[in-house]
């Protein structure tokens, strides 16, 4: 039960930090709670109690990949000059 709560907590705090992080990386002035986060960190506790313990920093890469993603998709749709290509 340790081991799950652990990694509910490093998932939900490193997905916080991966929101947060973005979030300023775009611009955005305001912005309401993530919720999401909440649902990151479940995963990683239902993964790494299932699965293997290697699978919160596996979710936490592909959360911070799919949004470096959305934020070089919103750069590009813009036209800022600080999207790369």
């Amino acid at each position: 039960m340790g081991t799950a709560l652990l990694h509910f907590l490093a998932g939900s705090l490193g997905s916080l930090v991966v929101f947060v992080a973005f979030t300023r990386l775009s611009g955005c002035a305001s912005f309401s709670a993530p919720f999401g986060v909440v649902f990151v960190g479940i995963a990683c506790a239902s993964l790494a109690h299932f699965l293997s313990p290697w699978a919160t920093p596996a979710v936490l890469v592909l959360y911070a990949v799919a949004s470096a993603g959305e934020l070089y998709q919103e750069r590009k749709a813009r036209g800022d000059s600080q999207a790369p290509g």
